[in-house]
């Protein structure tokens, strides 16, 4: 009877036990699901941000090149070419600037009119500090690119009458 007793008591303990793997089995399982899918999920989430990333460079590269090509539109228009010419000359001419502006080796000067704005941009490591480059923008930033405006501002800094 006692051998009876023992025997049915390991039984219902080892199906205890095995109940209670079951349970921690099951539990590792859903652990382990849930982590595999969070990888999958950043990793959509990154190749989704590498393809914005990817088109954002692309919108800003053409928006560099459409740039270039309007300043040298701008610069093959001008009346009056301020490439070349000293920080006196140019003060000389336009008086004090709205902004002047240090940033590395390159300084540069904002003038403003009611409509439009010149910018002159020096190279501070040159021995004679000259203007390499120039550009006309409106009022909100963008960059001039009729010679109707670009006149309009050479005459509002009565450079030409």
């Amino acid at each position: 009877m006692r051998l009876l007793t023992y025997l049915l008591l390991i039984i219902f303990l080892s199906n205890c036990t095995t109940i209670e793997v079951t349970k921690e089995v099951v539990k590792v399982g859903s652990v382990v699901k849930e982590k595999v899918e969070k990888q999958f999920e950043e990793k959509k989430v990154k190749i989704f941000e590498d393809k914005t990333i990817v088109e954002e460079k692309k919108i800003i590269t053409q928006e560099k090149k459409e740039e270039k090509t309007i300043v040298k539109t701008q610069q093959k228009l001008a009346q009056i070419n301020f490439i070349g010419k000293k920080i006196d000359e140019i003060q000389e001419q336009m008086g004090e600037p709205q902004l002047a502006r240090s940033d590395g080796s390159i300084k540069m000067l904002r003038y403003d009119s009611s409509s439009c704005r010149l910018f002159l941009f020096f190279n501070l490591n040159s021995n004679i500090k000259r203007v390499e480059h120039f550009e006309f923008r409106d009022g909100i930033g963008e960059l001039l690119n009729s010679k109707q405006s670009l006149e309009s501002c050479y005459r509002e800094y009565k450079l030409i009458s």
